[in-house]
Protein backbone atom coordinates (compact mmCIF):
# COMPACT_ATOMS: atom_id res chain seq x y z
CA UNK A 1 0.00 0.00 0.00
CA UNK A 2 1.57 3.46 -0.81
CA UNK A 3 1.68 6.37 0.98
CA UNK A 4 -1.19 7.96 -1.21
CA UNK A 5 -3.31 4.86 -0.23
CA UNK A 6 -2.57 5.52 3.43
CA UNK A 7 -3.67 9.18 2.96
CA UNK A 8 -6.94 8.17 1.06
CA UNK A 9 -7.66 5.34 3.89
CA UNK A 10 -7.02 7.98 6.50
CA UNK A 11 -8.82 11.23 5.39
CA UNK A 12 -11.76 8.28 4.96
CA UNK A 13 -12.18 7.07 8.42
CA UNK A 14 -10.55 10.33 10.41
CA UNK A 15 -14.46 11.78 10.75
CA UNK A 16 -15.29 8.76 12.08
CA UNK A 17 -12.55 8.50 14.39
CA UNK A 18 -13.12 12.39 15.91
CA UNK A 19 -16.62 10.97 16.52
CA UNK A 20 -15.54 8.09 18.25
CA UNK A 21 -13.31 9.65 20.53
CA UNK A 22 -15.51 12.55 21.19
CA UNK A 23 -17.87 9.98 22.10
CA UNK A 24 -15.66 7.96 24.33
CA UNK A 25 -14.21 11.48 26.52
CA UNK A 26 -17.99 12.65 27.29
CA UNK A 27 -19.20 8.77 28.32
CA UNK A 28 -16.16 8.40 30.28
CA UNK A 29 -17.47 7.76 33.87
CA UNK A 30 -13.55 7.27 35.30
CA UNK A 31 -11.19 9.75 34.25
CA UNK A 32 -7.40 8.71 35.68
CA UNK A 33 -5.72 11.48 37.19
CA UNK A 34 -4.90 9.62 40.68
CA UNK A 35 -1.89 11.44 42.62
CA UNK A 36 0.90 9.07 43.46
CA UNK A 37 -0.94 9.72 46.86
CA UNK A 38 -3.95 8.27 45.52
CA UNK A 39 -2.56 5.35 43.69
CA UNK A 40 -0.79 4.49 46.33
CA UNK A 41 -3.91 4.12 48.67
CA UNK A 42 -5.92 2.26 45.69
CA UNK A 43 -2.93 -0.67 46.20
CA UNK A 44 -3.57 -0.56 49.36
CA UNK A 45 -6.98 -1.08 49.75
CA UNK A 46 -7.05 -3.39 46.59
CA UNK A 47 -4.41 -6.13 48.89
CA UNK A 48 -6.83 -5.12 52.19
CA UNK A 49 -9.61 -6.91 49.96
CA UNK A 50 -7.43 -9.60 49.03
CA UNK A 51 -7.11 -8.62 45.78
CA UNK A 52 -3.37 -9.84 44.26
CA UNK A 53 -1.46 -8.64 41.95
CA UNK A 54 2.68 -8.50 41.13
CA UNK A 55 4.47 -5.20 40.36
CA UNK A 56 2.47 -2.74 38.04
CA UNK A 57 4.31 -0.89 35.86
CA UNK A 58 3.96 3.03 36.21
CA UNK A 59 5.53 4.18 33.23
CA UNK A 60 3.37 5.31 30.38
CA UNK A 61 4.23 4.44 26.69
CA UNK A 62 3.20 5.53 23.32
CA UNK A 63 0.99 3.73 20.39
CA UNK A 64 -0.78 3.84 17.27
CA UNK A 65 -3.43 3.80 15.33
CA UNK A 66 -3.55 1.52 12.86
CA UNK A 67 -4.86 0.59 9.48
CA UNK A 68 -5.20 -2.55 7.25
CA UNK A 69 -6.99 -3.98 4.34
CA UNK A 70 -7.97 -7.97 3.58
CA UNK A 71 -5.86 -9.73 1.44
CA UNK A 72 -5.83 -13.55 -0.07
CA UNK A 73 -2.52 -14.56 1.27
CA UNK A 74 -3.80 -17.47 2.92
CA UNK A 75 -5.35 -18.91 -0.22
CA UNK A 76 -2.60 -17.88 -2.51
CA UNK A 77 -0.32 -19.86 -0.83
CA UNK A 78 -2.42 -22.95 0.52
CA UNK A 79 -1.03 -25.21 -1.91
CA UNK A 80 2.29 -25.34 0.35
CA UNK A 81 0.23 -27.00 3.38
CA UNK A 82 0.43 -30.67 3.70
CA UNK A 83 -1.14 -33.42 5.71
CA UNK A 84 -4.31 -31.38 6.10
CA UNK A 85 -7.82 -30.79 4.87
CA UNK A 86 -8.35 -27.08 3.77
CA UNK A 87 -11.26 -25.00 3.04
CA UNK A 88 -11.02 -21.20 2.68
CA UNK A 89 -13.80 -18.85 3.41
CA UNK A 90 -13.39 -15.69 1.16
CA UNK A 91 -16.41 -13.61 2.86
CA UNK A 92 -14.01 -13.63 5.92
CA UNK A 93 -10.68 -14.31 4.82
CA UNK A 94 -10.37 -17.67 7.01
CA UNK A 95 -8.07 -20.71 6.26
CA UNK A 96 -10.01 -23.93 8.05
CA UNK A 97 -7.54 -27.02 8.11
CA UNK A 98 -8.59 -30.40 9.55
CA UNK A 99 -5.32 -32.03 10.44
CA UNK A 100 -5.18 -35.54 8.80
CA UNK A 101 -2.61 -36.42 12.08
CA UNK A 102 -4.25 -34.81 14.99
CA UNK A 103 -1.50 -33.63 17.37
CA UNK A 104 -1.73 -34.97 21.20
CA UNK A 105 -1.22 -32.78 23.59
CA UNK A 106 -1.80 -32.00 27.54
CA UNK A 107 -2.25 -28.77 29.76
CA UNK A 108 1.72 -28.86 30.06
CA UNK A 109 2.93 -29.46 26.84
CA UNK A 110 0.70 -27.64 24.09
CA UNK A 111 2.44 -24.65 23.97
CA UNK A 112 5.74 -26.54 23.57
CA UNK A 113 4.31 -28.61 20.94
CA UNK A 114 2.66 -25.79 18.63
CA UNK A 115 5.52 -23.34 19.11
CA UNK A 116 7.52 -26.13 17.14
CA UNK A 117 4.87 -27.05 15.02
CA UNK A 118 3.63 -23.92 13.53
CA UNK A 119 7.72 -22.98 12.37
CA UNK A 120 6.98 -25.56 9.44
CA UNK A 121 5.29 -24.17 6.71
CA UNK A 122 3.74 -27.28 5.23
CA UNK A 123 1.77 -27.12 8.59
CA UNK A 124 1.14 -23.53 8.61
CA UNK A 125 1.55 -20.51 6.55
CA UNK A 126 3.39 -17.56 8.21
CA UNK A 127 3.36 -19.48 11.23
CA UNK A 128 6.77 -17.37 12.49
CA UNK A 129 4.41 -14.44 12.55
CA UNK A 130 2.61 -15.65 15.59
CA UNK A 131 2.84 -16.12 19.27
CA UNK A 132 0.72 -17.90 21.59
CA UNK A 133 -1.76 -16.04 23.07
CA UNK A 134 -2.62 -17.08 26.94
CA UNK A 135 -4.93 -14.64 27.67
CA UNK A 136 -6.96 -16.04 24.54
CA UNK A 137 -6.47 -19.42 24.82
CA UNK A 138 -9.03 -21.94 27.40
CA UNK A 139 -9.06 -25.81 27.63
CA UNK A 140 -10.54 -26.80 24.13
CA UNK A 141 -8.72 -23.46 21.94
CA UNK A 142 -5.25 -22.60 21.86
CA UNK A 143 -4.88 -19.36 20.87
CA UNK A 144 -1.71 -17.62 18.83
CA UNK A 145 -1.79 -13.94 17.94
CA UNK A 146 -0.14 -12.00 14.94
CA UNK A 147 2.78 -10.31 16.01
CA UNK A 148 4.45 -7.48 14.68
CA UNK A 149 6.87 -4.88 15.69
CA UNK A 150 4.27 -2.78 16.57
CA UNK A 151 3.24 -5.55 19.29
CA UNK A 152 0.74 -8.41 19.26
CA UNK A 153 -2.93 -8.36 17.42
CA UNK A 154 -5.95 -9.72 19.70
CA UNK A 155 -8.25 -9.30 17.05
CA UNK A 156 -10.00 -11.92 15.05
CA UNK A 157 -8.43 -10.27 11.67
CA UNK A 158 -5.22 -11.66 13.04
CA UNK A 159 -5.30 -15.08 14.64
CA UNK A 160 -4.36 -18.79 14.71
CA UNK A 161 -7.08 -21.01 16.92
CA UNK A 162 -5.89 -24.09 17.37
CA UNK A 163 -8.99 -26.88 18.40
CA UNK A 164 -8.59 -29.12 21.01
CA UNK A 165 -10.77 -32.19 21.55
CA UNK A 166 -9.98 -35.39 23.99
CA UNK A 167 -7.10 -34.19 24.51
CA UNK A 168 -5.71 -33.86 20.34
CA UNK A 169 -5.39 -30.99 18.05
CA UNK A 170 -7.44 -31.78 15.23
CA UNK A 171 -7.70 -28.71 13.67
CA UNK A 172 -7.42 -24.61 13.38
CA UNK A 173 -8.67 -21.67 11.21
CA UNK A 174 -6.42 -18.72 10.11
CA UNK A 175 -6.74 -15.04 9.65
CA UNK A 176 -3.77 -12.89 8.09
CA UNK A 177 -3.31 -9.31 7.73
CA UNK A 178 -0.24 -8.71 5.35
CA UNK A 179 0.91 -5.08 6.97
CA UNK A 180 -0.78 -2.76 9.29
CA UNK A 181 -0.01 0.94 7.90
CA UNK A 182 0.72 3.45 10.54
CA UNK A 183 -2.65 5.83 10.33
CA UNK A 184 -1.66 8.92 12.85
CA UNK A 185 1.29 9.87 14.55
CA UNK A 186 2.07 7.90 17.95
CA UNK A 187 0.17 8.98 21.19
CA UNK A 188 0.86 8.71 24.80
CA UNK A 189 -0.88 5.73 26.63
CA UNK A 190 -1.85 4.88 29.96
CA UNK A 191 0.42 2.80 32.02
CA UNK A 192 -0.63 -0.69 33.38
CA UNK A 193 -0.84 0.88 36.97
CA UNK A 194 -3.24 3.25 35.80
CA UNK A 195 -5.18 0.69 33.97
CA UNK A 196 -5.59 -1.76 36.88
CA UNK A 197 -5.96 0.81 39.80
CA UNK A 198 -9.35 2.53 37.63
CA UNK A 199 -10.76 -0.93 37.23
CA UNK A 200 -10.89 -1.78 40.28
CA UNK A 201 -12.24 1.66 41.33
CA UNK A 202 -14.66 0.79 38.66
CA UNK A 203 -15.70 -1.89 40.54
CA UNK A 204 -14.18 -4.56 37.34
CA UNK A 205 -12.14 -6.43 40.29
CA UNK A 206 -14.24 -8.65 42.71
CA UNK A 207 -12.27 -9.12 46.52
CA UNK A 208 -10.47 -12.35 46.85
CA UNK A 209 -9.47 -12.03 43.22
CA UNK A 210 -5.74 -12.35 41.26
CA UNK A 211 -4.55 -10.07 38.36
CA UNK A 212 -2.76 -12.86 36.39
CA UNK A 213 -2.27 -11.11 33.07
CA UNK A 214 -2.16 -7.97 32.00
CA UNK A 215 -1.21 -6.96 27.84
CA UNK A 216 -0.64 -4.40 25.63
CA UNK A 217 -2.02 -5.26 22.18
CA UNK A 218 -4.12 -3.84 19.51
CA UNK A 219 -7.74 -4.60 18.19
CA UNK A 220 -10.23 -3.63 15.97
CA UNK A 221 -11.67 0.01 16.48
CA UNK A 222 -13.93 0.01 13.22
CA UNK A 223 -14.49 -0.66 9.43
CA UNK A 224 -14.49 1.99 6.99
CA UNK A 225 -14.38 1.57 3.10
CA UNK A 226 -13.19 -1.94 3.67
CA UNK A 227 -10.61 -0.96 5.79
CA UNK A 228 -10.13 -2.17 9.46
CA UNK A 229 -8.80 0.70 11.93
CA UNK A 230 -6.87 -0.92 15.11
CA UNK A 231 -6.04 0.47 18.64
CA UNK A 232 -3.78 -0.61 21.59
CA UNK A 233 -5.98 -2.21 24.12
CA UNK A 234 -4.98 -3.27 27.63
CA UNK A 235 -6.02 -6.83 28.40
CA UNK A 236 -6.15 -7.73 31.99
CA UNK A 237 -6.86 -11.00 33.01
CA UNK A 238 -8.69 -11.73 36.57
CA UNK A 239 -8.83 -14.77 38.45
CA UNK A 240 -12.00 -15.36 41.01
CA UNK A 241 -10.55 -17.35 43.79
CA UNK A 242 -14.32 -18.01 44.95
CA UNK A 243 -15.33 -19.18 41.84
CA UNK A 244 -12.51 -20.07 40.20
CA UNK A 245 -13.23 -17.98 37.14
CA UNK A 246 -11.56 -16.54 34.73
CA UNK A 247 -12.45 -13.31 32.81
CA UNK A 248 -10.76 -10.79 30.72
CA UNK A 249 -11.06 -7.20 30.78
CA UNK A 250 -10.70 -4.63 28.20
CA UNK A 251 -9.43 -0.89 28.62
CA UNK A 252 -9.14 1.31 25.51
CA UNK A 253 -5.15 2.54 25.84
CA UNK A 254 -5.31 5.97 24.95
CA UNK A 255 -8.42 7.02 27.20
CA UNK A 256 -8.22 4.48 29.86
CA UNK A 257 -12.38 3.56 29.15
CA UNK A 258 -13.62 0.17 29.55
CA UNK A 259 -14.34 -1.88 26.35
CA UNK A 260 -17.51 -3.38 26.49
CA UNK A 261 -18.65 -6.12 23.53
CA UNK A 262 -21.70 -4.40 21.19
CA UNK A 263 -24.65 -6.23 20.98
CA UNK A 264 -23.44 -7.80 17.38
CA UNK A 265 -20.16 -9.09 19.73
CA UNK A 266 -17.61 -6.50 18.62
CA UNK A 267 -15.83 -5.30 21.01
CA UNK A 268 -15.33 -1.51 20.53
CA UNK A 269 -17.91 -0.06 22.36
CA UNK A 270 -16.64 1.91 25.21
CA UNK A 271 -17.87 2.74 28.56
Amino acid sequence: MDFRRIEIIFLVVFLALDVFLLTSFHNSQQVISNSTTGVSSTLTDMRKRNITFGKLDKKTGNAYYLGSQASNDLANNESKLHNQELEYNQTSYKLISNLNDPISVTSSNRKEKLDKFIKKESNVLFGDEYTYAPQLSSSSEIVYAETGPLGPMYDKTGQLVFSVVNGKVVGYTQTYMKRLDILQEKQPTKSERDIVTNLYSSSEIPNNSKITYTNLAYTKLLEAKGSTIYIPVWFVSIHNKDSKVDTVKKVNAFTGNIIKASSNGDDYSNE
